[in-house]
Protein backbone atom coordinates (compact mmCIF):
# COMPACT_ATOMS: atom_id res chain seq x y z
CA UNK A 1 0.00 0.00 0.00
CA UNK A 2 1.15 3.54 -0.96
CA UNK A 3 2.31 6.30 2.11
CA UNK A 4 -1.21 7.98 1.10
CA UNK A 5 -4.33 6.38 0.39
CA UNK A 6 -7.56 8.32 -0.93
CA UNK A 7 -11.08 7.06 0.17
CA UNK A 8 -13.83 7.36 -2.27
CA UNK A 9 -17.94 6.84 -1.50
CA UNK A 10 -20.03 8.01 -4.11
CA UNK A 11 -23.13 7.17 -2.39
CA UNK A 12 -22.73 7.45 1.02
CA UNK A 13 -24.18 3.97 1.65
CA UNK A 14 -22.14 0.98 3.49
CA UNK A 15 -23.34 -2.70 3.50
CA UNK A 16 -21.16 -6.20 4.15
CA UNK A 17 -20.76 -8.68 7.41
CA UNK A 18 -17.67 -7.53 8.48
CA UNK A 19 -15.18 -9.45 10.08
CA UNK A 20 -13.32 -8.21 13.03
CA UNK A 21 -10.14 -9.08 14.78
CA UNK A 22 -9.71 -11.27 17.58
CA UNK A 23 -9.27 -8.89 20.43
CA UNK A 24 -5.69 -7.74 20.79
CA UNK A 25 -6.22 -6.62 24.60
CA UNK A 26 -7.49 -10.13 25.52
CA UNK A 27 -4.73 -11.85 23.13
CA UNK A 28 -1.95 -10.27 25.16
CA UNK A 29 -3.24 -11.26 28.57
CA UNK A 30 -4.10 -14.71 27.87
CA UNK A 31 -0.48 -15.02 25.86
CA UNK A 32 1.35 -13.90 29.54
CA UNK A 33 -1.04 -16.60 31.75
CA UNK A 34 -0.02 -18.58 29.00
CA UNK A 35 3.62 -18.59 29.03
CA UNK A 36 3.88 -18.50 32.98
CA UNK A 37 1.30 -21.86 33.45
CA UNK A 38 3.46 -23.65 30.80
CA UNK A 39 0.57 -23.75 28.66
CA UNK A 40 -2.30 -24.99 31.32
CA UNK A 41 -3.69 -21.89 29.73
CA UNK A 42 -4.29 -21.02 26.43
CA UNK A 43 -5.98 -19.08 24.10
CA UNK A 44 -7.91 -19.92 20.78
CA UNK A 45 -7.88 -17.58 18.11
CA UNK A 46 -5.12 -15.00 18.94
CA UNK A 47 -5.22 -11.86 17.36
CA UNK A 48 -3.32 -11.20 14.36
CA UNK A 49 -2.37 -7.91 15.57
CA UNK A 50 1.35 -6.71 15.72
CA UNK A 51 1.31 -5.98 18.53
CA UNK A 52 0.56 -9.76 19.84
CA UNK A 53 2.65 -11.51 16.80
CA UNK A 54 5.41 -9.71 18.33
CA UNK A 55 4.21 -10.88 21.72
CA UNK A 56 3.92 -14.25 20.97
CA UNK A 57 7.57 -13.99 19.07
CA UNK A 58 9.05 -12.98 21.81
CA UNK A 59 7.86 -15.02 24.72
CA UNK A 60 8.49 -18.09 22.48
CA UNK A 61 12.08 -17.15 21.74
CA UNK A 62 13.24 -14.94 24.65
CA UNK A 63 15.87 -13.06 22.77
CA UNK A 64 19.01 -11.26 24.23
CA UNK A 65 17.85 -8.11 22.56
CA UNK A 66 14.09 -8.09 22.67
CA UNK A 67 12.49 -5.99 20.86
CA UNK A 68 8.75 -5.09 21.66
CA UNK A 69 8.08 -3.00 18.20
CA UNK A 70 5.22 0.19 19.24
CA UNK A 71 3.35 -1.40 21.84
CA UNK A 72 2.38 -0.76 25.09
CA UNK A 73 1.10 -3.33 26.36
CA UNK A 74 3.85 -5.76 24.56
CA UNK A 75 6.75 -3.79 26.18
CA UNK A 76 5.10 -3.60 29.82
CA UNK A 77 3.43 -6.74 30.03
CA UNK A 78 6.55 -8.91 28.38
CA UNK A 79 8.86 -6.54 30.78
CA UNK A 80 7.48 -7.96 34.17
CA UNK A 81 7.29 -11.51 32.39
CA UNK A 82 11.08 -11.34 31.68
CA UNK A 83 11.64 -9.63 35.31
CA UNK A 84 10.29 -13.22 36.64
CA UNK A 85 12.35 -15.53 34.36
CA UNK A 86 15.12 -17.19 36.00
CA UNK A 87 17.73 -17.40 33.54
CA UNK A 88 16.74 -14.99 31.70
CA UNK A 89 19.66 -11.83 30.69
CA UNK A 90 19.05 -9.19 27.96
CA UNK A 91 18.06 -5.81 27.14
CA UNK A 92 14.12 -4.54 26.13
CA UNK A 93 13.40 -1.83 23.59
CA UNK A 94 11.30 -0.84 21.43
CA UNK A 95 10.22 2.22 18.50
CA UNK A 96 11.81 5.86 19.42
CA UNK A 97 7.82 6.71 20.45
CA UNK A 98 7.52 3.42 22.69
CA UNK A 99 10.87 4.39 24.33
CA UNK A 100 9.88 7.94 25.06
CA UNK A 101 6.26 6.44 26.76
CA UNK A 102 6.61 6.28 31.04
CA UNK A 103 7.06 2.62 32.54
CA UNK A 104 8.86 3.65 35.74
CA UNK A 105 5.95 3.28 37.73
CA UNK A 106 6.27 -0.68 37.04
CA UNK A 107 10.31 -0.74 37.26
CA UNK A 108 10.16 0.63 40.87
CA UNK A 109 7.50 -2.04 42.06
CA UNK A 110 8.80 -4.61 40.43
CA UNK A 111 12.21 -3.49 41.84
CA UNK A 112 10.14 -3.74 45.02
CA UNK A 113 9.75 -7.23 44.40
CA UNK A 114 12.92 -7.96 43.96
CA UNK A 115 13.46 -7.88 40.27
CA UNK A 116 16.77 -6.81 38.70
CA UNK A 117 16.32 -4.03 36.00
CA UNK A 118 18.45 -1.03 34.78
CA UNK A 119 17.93 1.58 32.56
CA UNK A 120 20.53 1.07 29.58
CA UNK A 121 20.00 5.04 28.91
CA UNK A 122 16.79 7.21 29.87
CA UNK A 123 16.47 7.19 33.44
CA UNK A 124 12.35 6.37 33.58
CA UNK A 125 12.36 4.83 30.16
CA UNK A 126 13.27 2.02 27.87
CA UNK A 127 15.60 0.56 26.62
CA UNK A 128 16.18 -1.73 29.89
CA UNK A 129 19.00 -3.98 31.14
CA UNK A 130 16.78 -7.26 32.89
CA UNK A 131 18.03 -10.39 35.01
CA UNK A 132 15.25 -12.64 35.54
CA UNK A 133 14.96 -13.93 38.78
CA UNK A 134 12.11 -15.42 40.99
CA UNK A 135 9.98 -12.47 42.12
CA UNK A 136 9.21 -12.54 45.57
CA UNK A 137 5.57 -11.38 45.99
CA UNK A 138 4.14 -9.32 49.02
CA UNK A 139 2.58 -6.21 49.71
CA UNK A 140 3.11 -3.14 46.71
CA UNK A 141 2.24 0.21 46.22
CA UNK A 142 1.91 0.98 42.64
CA UNK A 143 1.46 4.61 40.63
CA UNK A 144 -1.67 3.57 38.24
CA UNK A 145 -2.45 7.13 37.11
CA UNK A 146 -0.42 6.96 33.95
CA UNK A 147 -1.76 3.74 32.70
CA UNK A 148 -3.95 0.42 34.40
CA UNK A 149 -0.90 -1.55 32.16
CA UNK A 150 1.46 -1.10 35.41
CA UNK A 151 -0.84 -2.89 37.19
CA UNK A 152 -1.84 -5.68 34.94
CA UNK A 153 1.27 -6.39 34.25
CA UNK A 154 2.05 -7.37 37.60
CA UNK A 155 -1.48 -9.07 38.53
CA UNK A 156 -0.66 -11.38 35.01
CA UNK A 157 2.59 -12.68 36.80
CA UNK A 158 1.73 -12.59 40.48
CA UNK A 159 1.00 -16.72 40.52
CA UNK A 160 4.35 -16.94 39.85
CA UNK A 161 5.60 -15.43 42.61
CA UNK A 162 7.20 -17.02 45.71
CA UNK A 163 4.50 -15.93 48.08
CA UNK A 164 0.87 -14.04 47.46
CA UNK A 165 1.03 -10.69 45.68
CA UNK A 166 -1.28 -7.85 47.10
CA UNK A 167 -1.32 -4.83 45.21
CA UNK A 168 -2.66 -1.34 46.40
CA UNK A 169 -3.25 1.17 43.54
CA UNK A 170 -2.42 4.82 44.09
CA UNK A 171 -3.53 7.46 42.29
CA UNK A 172 -6.66 7.56 40.33
CA UNK A 173 -6.67 4.07 38.14
CA UNK A 174 -6.66 5.13 34.16
CA UNK A 175 -8.83 3.25 32.25
CA UNK A 176 -10.16 1.27 35.22
CA UNK A 177 -12.19 -1.19 32.84
CA UNK A 178 -8.92 -2.99 31.30
CA UNK A 179 -7.92 -3.95 35.02
CA UNK A 180 -11.86 -5.06 35.02
CA UNK A 181 -10.67 -6.95 32.05
CA UNK A 182 -7.59 -8.33 33.52
CA UNK A 183 -9.23 -9.48 36.93
CA UNK A 184 -12.24 -11.35 35.49
CA UNK A 185 -10.43 -13.20 32.52
CA UNK A 186 -7.51 -14.17 35.27
CA UNK A 187 -10.65 -15.60 37.37
CA UNK A 188 -12.07 -17.29 34.28
CA UNK A 189 -8.17 -19.31 33.76
CA UNK A 190 -8.79 -20.38 37.10
CA UNK A 191 -6.47 -18.17 38.95
CA UNK A 192 -6.79 -17.36 42.87
CA UNK A 193 -7.43 -13.86 43.44
CA UNK A 194 -10.15 -11.19 45.27
CA UNK A 195 -10.09 -7.41 45.59
CA UNK A 196 -12.39 -4.40 46.81
CA UNK A 197 -11.90 -0.66 46.92
CA UNK A 198 -8.50 -0.29 47.71
CA UNK A 199 -6.68 -3.43 46.79
CA UNK A 200 -5.61 -6.50 44.93
CA UNK A 201 -5.31 -9.76 46.00
CA UNK A 202 -3.58 -12.55 43.72
CA UNK A 203 -2.44 -16.14 45.38
CA UNK A 204 1.23 -17.10 44.04
CA UNK A 205 -0.21 -20.35 42.31
CA UNK A 206 -0.73 -21.94 39.17
CA UNK A 207 -3.82 -23.87 38.05
CA UNK A 208 -3.11 -27.45 37.80
CA UNK A 209 -6.13 -28.50 34.88
CA UNK A 210 -6.15 -27.52 31.69
CA UNK A 211 -8.29 -24.76 30.66
CA UNK A 212 -8.65 -23.39 27.17
CA UNK A 213 -10.14 -19.77 26.20
CA UNK A 214 -11.89 -18.37 23.09
CA UNK A 215 -10.71 -14.69 22.13
CA UNK A 216 -13.72 -12.55 21.91
CA UNK A 217 -13.70 -10.31 18.51
CA UNK A 218 -11.90 -6.87 19.41
CA UNK A 219 -14.75 -4.06 20.71
CA UNK A 220 -11.82 -1.54 19.71
CA UNK A 221 -12.20 -2.44 16.04
CA UNK A 222 -15.96 -2.85 16.43
CA UNK A 223 -15.87 0.93 17.13
CA UNK A 224 -15.05 2.04 13.83
CA UNK A 225 -18.18 0.19 11.84
CA UNK A 226 -19.96 2.09 14.75
CA UNK A 227 -18.50 5.08 13.40
CA UNK A 228 -19.68 4.14 10.07
CA UNK A 229 -23.08 3.24 10.32
CA UNK A 230 -23.43 6.85 12.28
CA UNK A 231 -21.95 9.03 9.26
CA UNK A 232 -23.69 6.81 6.23
CA UNK A 233 -26.85 7.82 4.47
CA UNK A 234 -27.84 4.07 4.54
CA UNK A 235 -26.12 1.38 6.42
CA UNK A 236 -26.47 -2.77 6.47
CA UNK A 237 -23.78 -4.06 9.08
CA UNK A 238 -23.46 -7.22 10.70
CA UNK A 239 -20.29 -7.40 13.24
CA UNK A 240 -19.68 -10.76 13.05
CA UNK A 241 -18.78 -12.87 16.07
CA UNK A 242 -18.92 -9.83 18.30
CA UNK A 243 -21.15 -10.14 21.94
CA UNK A 244 -22.81 -7.30 23.56
CA UNK A 245 -21.99 -9.07 27.14
CA UNK A 246 -17.72 -8.56 27.30
CA UNK A 247 -15.06 -8.61 29.21
CA UNK A 248 -14.10 -5.12 26.97
CA UNK A 249 -14.45 -2.27 28.57
CA UNK A 250 -14.76 -0.85 25.30
CA UNK A 251 -18.06 -2.81 24.49
CA UNK A 252 -19.66 0.88 26.90
CA UNK A 253 -18.87 2.44 23.13
CA UNK A 254 -22.25 0.62 21.89
CA UNK A 255 -23.85 2.80 24.53
CA UNK A 256 -22.56 5.96 23.43
CA UNK A 257 -22.89 5.33 19.92
CA UNK A 258 -26.81 4.99 20.26
CA UNK A 259 -26.96 8.48 21.26
CA UNK A 260 -25.32 9.05 17.92
CA UNK A 261 -27.98 6.97 15.72
CA UNK A 262 -26.67 3.62 15.79
CA UNK A 263 -28.69 0.42 17.67
CA UNK A 264 -27.19 -2.62 18.55
CA UNK A 265 -29.10 -5.29 17.50
CA UNK A 266 -27.73 -8.87 18.63
CA UNK A 267 -28.31 -11.50 16.47
CA UNK A 268 -27.00 -15.46 16.69
CA UNK A 269 -24.73 -14.20 13.76
CA UNK A 270 -23.42 -11.23 15.74
CA UNK A 271 -24.63 -7.37 16.23
CA UNK A 272 -26.22 -6.11 13.68
CA UNK A 273 -25.80 -1.77 13.50
CA UNK A 274 -28.70 -0.03 12.44
CA UNK A 275 -29.50 3.95 12.03
CA UNK A 276 -31.70 5.71 14.35
CA UNK A 277 -32.24 9.20 14.54
CA UNK A 278 -29.95 11.37 16.64
CA UNK A 279 -32.11 13.05 19.35
CA UNK A 280 -29.19 15.60 21.19
CA UNK A 281 -26.85 18.32 19.28
CA UNK A 282 -24.59 18.54 22.44
CA UNK A 283 -22.98 15.27 24.67
CA UNK A 284 -20.76 14.95 27.62
CA UNK A 285 -18.73 12.12 27.35
CA UNK A 286 -16.48 10.47 30.14
CA UNK A 287 -13.41 8.72 28.18
CA UNK A 288 -11.81 8.16 31.45
CA UNK A 289 -12.70 3.96 31.82
CA UNK A 290 -12.85 3.77 27.68
CA UNK A 291 -9.93 6.92 26.63
CA UNK A 292 -8.61 5.40 23.64
CA UNK A 293 -12.27 5.68 21.72
CA UNK A 294 -12.12 9.26 21.97
CA UNK A 295 -10.36 9.63 18.53
CA UNK A 296 -13.67 7.38 16.23
CA UNK A 297 -16.01 9.31 18.91
CA UNK A 298 -14.68 13.07 18.23
CA UNK A 299 -14.58 11.87 14.33
CA UNK A 300 -17.92 10.76 14.17
CA UNK A 301 -19.79 13.84 16.06
CA UNK A 302 -17.64 15.88 13.86
CA UNK A 303 -19.32 14.10 10.94
CA UNK A 304 -22.25 15.05 12.32
CA UNK A 305 -21.97 18.88 12.78
CA UNK A 306 -22.52 18.63 16.46
CA UNK A 307 -20.54 19.39 19.58
CA UNK A 308 -19.27 17.59 22.69
CA UNK A 309 -17.40 17.94 25.78
CA UNK A 310 -14.73 14.91 26.42
CA UNK A 311 -13.28 14.14 29.72
CA UNK A 312 -11.19 11.36 31.81
CA UNK A 313 -8.11 11.94 29.10
CA UNK A 314 -5.62 12.37 31.12
CA UNK A 315 -3.51 9.17 29.65
CA UNK A 316 -3.79 10.02 25.95
CA UNK A 317 -0.45 12.72 25.85
CA UNK A 318 1.73 9.10 26.25
CA UNK A 319 0.01 6.46 23.94
CA UNK A 320 1.74 6.10 20.19
CA UNK A 321 1.36 10.08 19.80
CA UNK A 322 0.24 12.51 21.85
CA UNK A 323 -3.42 11.56 20.90
CA UNK A 324 -5.31 15.03 22.09
CA UNK A 325 -3.05 17.14 20.30
CA UNK A 326 -3.19 14.77 17.05
CA UNK A 327 -7.05 15.00 17.08
CA UNK A 328 -6.95 19.33 17.60
CA UNK A 329 -4.46 19.39 14.89
CA UNK A 330 -6.20 17.24 12.09
CA UNK A 331 -9.89 18.40 12.81
CA UNK A 332 -8.69 21.84 13.05
CA UNK A 333 -7.93 21.31 8.90
CA UNK A 334 -11.80 21.62 8.24
CA UNK A 335 -12.61 24.55 10.67
CA UNK A 336 -13.71 22.12 13.61
CA UNK A 337 -13.26 24.16 16.74
CA UNK A 338 -11.52 22.81 19.76
CA UNK A 339 -10.37 23.62 23.20
CA UNK A 340 -8.95 22.09 26.51
CA UNK A 341 -10.59 23.65 29.34
CA UNK A 342 -8.44 21.85 31.73
CA UNK A 343 -5.73 18.71 31.53
CA UNK A 344 -7.99 15.73 30.88
CA UNK A 345 -11.33 17.92 29.06
CA UNK A 346 -11.55 18.54 25.44
CA UNK A 347 -14.41 20.77 23.89
CA UNK A 348 -15.58 19.94 20.33
CA UNK A 349 -17.79 22.41 18.22
CA UNK A 350 -18.23 20.79 14.84
CA UNK A 351 -21.21 23.36 13.84
CA UNK A 352 -19.29 24.88 10.59
CA UNK A 353 -17.15 22.11 10.01
CA UNK A 354 -16.09 22.67 6.32
CA UNK A 355 -16.85 18.85 4.37
CA UNK A 356 -16.84 20.77 0.98
CA UNK A 357 -13.18 20.47 0.65
CA UNK A 358 -10.38 17.78 0.56
CA UNK A 359 -8.60 16.50 4.28
CA UNK A 360 -5.29 14.56 4.13
CA UNK A 361 -5.09 13.35 7.22
CA UNK A 362 -1.48 12.46 9.05
CA UNK A 363 -1.98 9.54 11.20
CA UNK A 364 1.17 9.90 13.12
CA UNK A 365 2.24 6.38 13.64
CA UNK A 366 -1.13 5.89 15.16
CA UNK A 367 -3.65 3.23 14.05
CA UNK A 368 -6.30 4.74 15.81
CA UNK A 369 -5.84 8.10 13.77
CA UNK A 370 -6.11 6.57 10.78
CA UNK A 371 -9.35 4.21 11.45
CA UNK A 372 -10.96 7.04 13.48
CA UNK A 373 -10.77 9.39 10.54
CA UNK A 374 -11.42 6.94 7.78
CA UNK A 375 -15.44 7.28 8.50
CA UNK A 376 -15.24 10.79 7.51
CA UNK A 377 -14.99 9.61 3.58
CA UNK A 378 -18.94 9.52 4.26
CA UNK A 379 -19.10 13.39 4.65
CA UNK A 380 -16.20 14.96 2.99
CA UNK A 381 -15.62 16.24 -0.41
CA UNK A 382 -12.54 13.99 -0.60
CA UNK A 383 -10.33 11.97 2.26
CA UNK A 384 -6.68 10.63 1.99
CA UNK A 385 -4.91 8.87 4.46
CA UNK A 386 -1.38 9.19 4.96
CA UNK A 387 0.61 5.93 6.76
CA UNK A 388 -2.14 3.55 5.76
CA UNK A 389 -0.66 0.55 6.60
CA UNK A 390 -0.14 1.95 10.26
CA UNK A 391 -3.59 -0.15 11.18
CA UNK A 392 -1.63 -3.76 11.17
CA UNK A 393 -0.41 -2.72 14.89
CA UNK A 394 -4.36 -3.55 15.61
CA UNK A 395 -6.65 -4.46 12.96
CA UNK A 396 -4.19 -5.53 9.92
CA UNK A 397 -7.54 -6.39 7.58
CA UNK A 398 -9.05 -3.09 8.16
CA UNK A 399 -8.47 -1.64 4.81
CA UNK A 400 -9.81 -4.67 3.31
CA UNK A 401 -13.33 -4.54 5.24
CA UNK A 402 -13.68 -1.37 4.26
CA UNK A 403 -13.59 -1.55 0.70
CA UNK A 404 -15.92 -4.83 0.74
CA UNK A 405 -17.91 -2.75 2.68
CA UNK A 406 -18.61 -0.19 -0.40
CA UNK A 407 -15.78 1.90 0.12
CA UNK A 408 -13.24 2.34 -2.99
CA UNK A 409 -9.52 3.56 -2.88
CA UNK A 410 -7.25 5.68 -5.22
CA UNK A 411 -3.29 4.85 -4.07
CA UNK A 412 -1.15 8.09 -4.52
Amino acid sequence: MHDVLELVSSTRKIKGTISLPASKSISNRLLILEAISNGNVKGLGYSDADDTQVLQTLLQQLPSHAFAGAGGTTIRFLLAYLAGKEGYEGQLSGTPRLMERPIAPLVDALRLLGADIQYAEKEGFAPLFIRGRKLKGGTIHVDASLSSQFLTALLLVAPNMENDLEVIPKGDVISASYLEMTLRLMQQCGFELSHDATSIRVKAQLPQQHIEVPVERDWSAASYWYAFTALAEKAEILLSGLRLSSLQGDASCANVFRQLGVESCETDAGIELKKIPVEASTFKINCKQSPDLLQTYACTIAGLHLQAQFDGLQSLRHKETDRIAAVRNELAKVQVKTEEPNEGSLLLDARLMNTNTVLIVDTYEDHRMAMAFAPLVLVMKKLAIRQPDVVAKSYPRFWTEVRRAGISFAEL
